[in-house]
């Protein structure tokens, strides 16, 4: 592996920490998340408002439709998105290993022969429909783990555990793990299904994300035995 190689891998590991790539194909129904970045600025002509603060803002802006195309390789990758619009068909080719891209969420397998599909660009209506996939690899794909039962109450603080972010919280929250406790209480097989969820690399097992937890849940049973004690 030379030096360019061996850059790009990081990069690419860079960006599968912060969100997952899931594995489709041409003729796929995909929604990507981008990241949109908006400046801010007071309008000079309504005096009746407060001045507003200039500065960078963000919202994700959501771009359904099917993928008609994937190359290239590696962080070089990319792949096109074609939905209609207004009656016209638009089309985007996005990086897919992308700062700007938040999230990408498969919503429907299609069943193709092609690797491109570009004669969807002369097709309308029914025309342009395709089969959706029914078979046993789509099946084990769309019976992919999705996340953890939805806890009650509200979220806890992860961060505090070394190893998680505040952008890692947020996407163990989309797999509604946003409890100490439901760290702590980690089987073998959950902490698989997030390091494939999250392309972690063993990063639970090797900062040792149970123990943190534990001692989290052991300090503040501690303080709470403590108040209770005060208050008697």
């Amino acid at each position: 592996m030379n030096i360019i190689q061996q850059l790009e891998l990081e990069q690419m590991n860079a960006i599968l920490a912060k969100r997952g790539v899931p594995e489709f194909s041409p003729g796929d129904t995909v929604k990507v998340m981008v990241k949109v970045v908006e400046l801010v600025e007071a309008d000079p002509k309504d005096k009746k408002k407060k001045p507003v603060q200039k500065g960078p803002t963000e919202r994700l802006q959501a771009f359904e439709g099917v993928v008609i195309a994937r190359s290239g390789a590696g962080l070089n990758e990319s792949f096109t998105v074609r939905k209609i619009s207004y009656g016209e068909g638009v089309e985007r080719v996005f990086p897919t290993y992308s700062p700007y891209i938040a999230e990408i969420e498969v919503l429907r397998r299609g069943k193709v022969r092609r690797a491109k599909l570009y004669y969807l660009r002369g097709r309308r209506g029914k025309a342009a429909r395709i089969v959706e996939r029914t078979d046993a690899r789509a099946r084990r794909l769309n019976a992919a783990w999705k996340g953890f039962k939805k806890p009650k109450g509200e979220a806890e603080d992860l961060t505090q555990i070394r190893g998680i972010d505040a952008e890692l919280a947020a996407r163990l929250k989309q797999l509604n793990c946003y409890k100490i406790e439901q760290i702590a209480t980690l089987s073998d097989d959950d902490m698989a299904n997030i390091d494939d969820a999250l392309n972690l690399n063993g990063r639970i097992e090797k900062q040792d994300w149970i123990g943190q937890a534990r001692k989290l849940m052991a300090e503040l049973t501690a303080g709470e035995a403590v108040e209770e004690a005060a208050k008697g």
